[in-house]
């Protein structure tokens, strides 16, 4: 295997203020599947939620800590903004009545993609690609048809004072093409830079704010590889640690914004199976030692990690015939 990665997204991480109103937007009505319901591994008495593909494939990963109340963010010198989703052809009209329908503003723009901004202010793109969900990537458990569902996380905005560096960054780190002040990835992702006011001031952040972006590389040693290249070549790293579910390293770009590397296994079936993704507690074995008084913590506030019930189908979508599946890696055998 070559130590170079083709850059790709892994998931995105953000903040939210009510937790229960993303839980709602995110799953019922963007029909993404509760795949982690775990703790901020820094601070554990805060939660953490991961959304996902049925599986919780990464590249269709979006993520969010709760805190509550929480002020208005101040987007000023230095931030990430806003997700990208890629969804399938002839589904982009389907998906602006469901967000009307459901009491969201949205917007088509001449470029064809669909605009929405969630509970907490997060900008929401929608682009319609030729791709189309399969075999165990589809949500058998939301009520919105295989051939419209999310397919997965295409990129988002990087708003930094020097885009130059922060494309040298990008470029010399990770060996990413820049064009047209886009960060390209494959599987035609981008991530858009934009400059910030050089006299802006720092950021505040608040409900909807960014944490960082992380793109996926496939072994640990490519981790390695990538944290000993940027300590070589004086780029900032702010933490190489264990995850659990996936091994990662954070940077800081020279814009200010941070950016993580996170490996694609072991992967989120690590502690449930993939019918149960999501319906208890998770946590990864750095914290396993804490899960009792974790649960009474949680539960003296009346959270008892049953947002959702575990999948009991058989590949089926809401009890009707989907299609054919392709492969044998997650049938009823492997639960």
């Amino acid at each position: 295997m070559e130590i170079e990665a083709k850059m790709k997204i892994h998931h995105i991480s953000l903040l939210t203020e009510d937790l229960d109103t993303n839980l709602k937007f995110y799953t019922k009505i963007l029909g993404l599947r509760l795949v982690k319901n775990s703790v901020n591994q820094a601070f554990p008495r805060r939660r953490h939620l991961y959304y996902g593909d049925f599986m919780g494939t990464p590249g269709t990963i979006v993520t969010f800590f709760p805190i509550n109340p929480f002020r208005k963010r101040t987007d000023v010198n230095h931030y990430w903004s806003g997700i990208n989703f890629a969804i399938p052809r002839d589904s982009l009209i389907y998906w602006r009545d469901r967000l009307q329908n459901n009491g969201y503003k949205t917007e088509v723009d001449s470029r064809h993609v669909l605009h929405v901004v969630d509970q907490d202010g997060v900008t929401l793109q929608f682009k319609e690609r030729d791709d189309e969900l399969y075999d165990w990537h589809i949500n058998y458990q939301s009520d919105i048809p295989e051939t419209k569902q999310i397919i997965g996380v295409i990129g988002s905005t990087l708003a930094v004072p020097d885009p130059n560096k922060t494309a040298e960054f990008f470029h010399d780190l990770f060996g990413c093409q820049i064009k047209d002040n886009q960060i390209q990835l494959e599987k035609r992702e981008h991530l858009d830079l934009v400059q910030t006011p050089l006299d802006a001031p720092e950021k505040k952040w608040g409900r909807g704010s960014v944490d960082h972006l992380a793109l996926a590389v496939e072994s640990t040693a490519q981790l390695h590889y990538y944290w000993e290249k940027a300590g070589e070549n004086g780029w900032q790293r702010e933490l190489f640690t264990d995850r659990g579910y996936f091994r990662s390293a954070y940077f800081i770009e020279p814009g200010g914004c941070r950016v993580e590397l996170a490996t694609t296994n072991p992967g989120f079936t690590l502690d449930e199976s993939l019918y149960n993704l999501g319906t208890t507690l998770s946590l990864p074995p750095l914290l396993e030692s804490e899960r009792e008084m974790l649960t009474n913590f949680y539960a003296e506030k009346g959270i008892n990690f049953d947002d959702v019930e575990p999948y009991t189908g058989n590949g089926y979508l809401n009890n009707r015939s989907s299609k054919p599946l392709k492969g044998e890696a997650y049938n009823d055998s492997n639960q």
